[in-house]
């Protein structure tokens, strides 16, 4: 029996960090930043919506004084 390779060359494998730190600081900053950005879009838009619907309402409660 003879074992030998059939090739005499090897492959290196290295195992690399794909996501350090530096890149992973930016990216969460990113993500929170688009969060809050809605987040505050989103308040001032049902602020401006009472704020609307209590200008009706006043309207509405001054017209039925009125008479």
């Amino acid at each position: 029996m003879q074992v030998f390779f059939s090739d005499l060359q090897y492959i290196r494998m290295e195992a690399v960090v794909a996501y350090s730190l530096a890149t992973l600081l930016p990216d969460i900053g990113g993500s929170l930043s688009l969060i809050l950005g809605s987040t505050m879009l989103t308040v001032c838009e049902i602020v401006d919506f009472i704020a609307l619907m209590a200008v009706e309402w006043i309207k509405v409660r001054a017209s039925v004084a009125h008479g």
